[in-house]
């Protein structure tokens, strides 16, 4: 049995200089100011700066050569005072703690915000899965599943996909625990196929959720005509935002992410951008406009930005450059404080990540319920 206090690294208290470059530092910066805004109780407030639960453990597995090779494999759990936690499984050979500790609490915020009754937790394993087989990969997802086999429960901490994870991952992750509990316990994870309790209009609920906060602050500020969007990212929840806008009529001007990023003022066929990525893995070679480096697509003139891909994407750097009228967060936590304040000072209102990309905790909710009460609507 995994300890559950496991010690790793302490968060440390974030200097306001790190926060461009750090995400847990750029969130600790932003809690800070809100709690003293709210008069937040000081009790309270420790409770909710650092994670509840911090879990490292090591993920052997052997790759198609015959040779073993050791993952790091992490969750984060930063409070269950509201519920079981909710939060992502990630593949990523880049992924910091630090990281995973703010996309937990952005969680536990964001499902506050929204009257869900979770709390957010993180985790995911320093691994690349692009560069290995399916076997592999499900070889890691099982391993991972089973690390954490005694954190995870639909009543303790719930799987949901994130950044190189999909529906098929949360499948193997659903029948790796159901093993070890000799039955099928299909709310341990969510975003599961269809075939295994998943939900209806689950791959369209992050898009739908920013066009209508999109709209609706568009509205508030006198605009109700279809607009030109620019989306930073290529990913999963940058096409299907794409997709969204486009089929209500909005015009996608800009779109791309590291590999390749495209500009076309006519509107990019945004239905084949995103055929193309899913079948090459990649955009690079895509001939749908005239090609930006990854920075300049932020600052192309459009109506709105929407930063659909990491954190800390728009900084003090870079924020006077910003060309938009309006900023939609789909990605966690990607302008920091240093952004906020010079685009507040330049008139462009933000809708911020607690609400933007808040359609994938609704609709998470919705298949957990469905799961435990045994009964599904469409």
């Amino acid at each position: 049995m995994p300890n559950e206090n496991n010690p790793i690294e302490e968060p440390q208290a974030p200097s306001p200089a790190l926060s461009d470059d750090n995400p847990f530092a750029s969130m600790m910066e932003r809690f800070d100011e809100a709690a003293q805004l709210l008069g937040l109780d000081p009790d309270l407030y420790m409770l909710l700066r650092r994670p509840d639960r911090e879990f490292k453990f090591a993920i052997p597995v052997q790759l198609d050569s015959g040779e073993i090779e050791v993952f790091s494999g992490f969750r984060i759990r930063h409070n269950l005072s509201l519920g079981p936690c909710l939060g992502g499984l990630r593949f990523d050979k880049n992924m910091n703690r630090d990281e995973l500790r703010a996309l937990a609490a952005w969680t536990t915020w964001k499902c506050s915000a929204l009257n869900v009754p979770f709390g957010g937790s993180m985790g995911g394993v320093n691994f690349e899965p692009r560069e290995h087989s399916d076997t592999v990969v499900e070889k890691v997802v099982r391993r991972y599943t089973s690390g954490v086999n005694d954190l995870i429960g639909p009543e303790r901490d719930i799987l949901i996909p994130d950044l190189h994870t999909n529906e098929r991952m949360m499948a193997w992750a659903m029948d790796t625990y159901s093993m070890h509990a000799r039955h099928t316990v299909n709310a341990v994870v969510v975003g599961k196929p269809l075939g295994l309790g998943g939900t209806q209009l689950r791959n369209s609920a992050i898009g739908r959720g920013v066009r209508v906060l999109m709209e609706r602050r568009l509205g508030e500020m006198n605009i109700h005509d279809k607009v030109d969007v620019v989306i930073q990212g290529a990913g999963h929840v940058a096409s299907q935002v794409a997709l969204e806008l486009d089929r209500n009529g909005h015009r996608i001007i800009g779109m791309g992410d590291l590999q390749a990023c495209f500009h076309n003022k006519k509107g990019i066929d945004v239905a084949a951008l995103v055929q193309y990525r899913e079948k090459h893995g990649s955009l690079d070679g895509f001939a749908g406009g005239d090609i930006v480096r990854d920075f300049e697509l932020l600052s192309i003139e459009c109506d709105v930005l929407i930063p659909a891909a990491a954190s800390n994407q728009i900084t003090g750097k870079n924020a006077d450059t910003i060309n938009a009228k309006l900023v939609v967060e789909a990605a966690n936590g990607p302008t920091t404080k240093r952004a906020d304040n010079i685009l507040e000072s330049r008139g462009i209102p933000i809708v911020p990540d607690l609400l933007g990309n808040s359609g994938s905790v609704i609709i998470a909710y919705f298949e957990w319920v469905q799961n435990r009460a045994g009964y599904y609507w469409p």
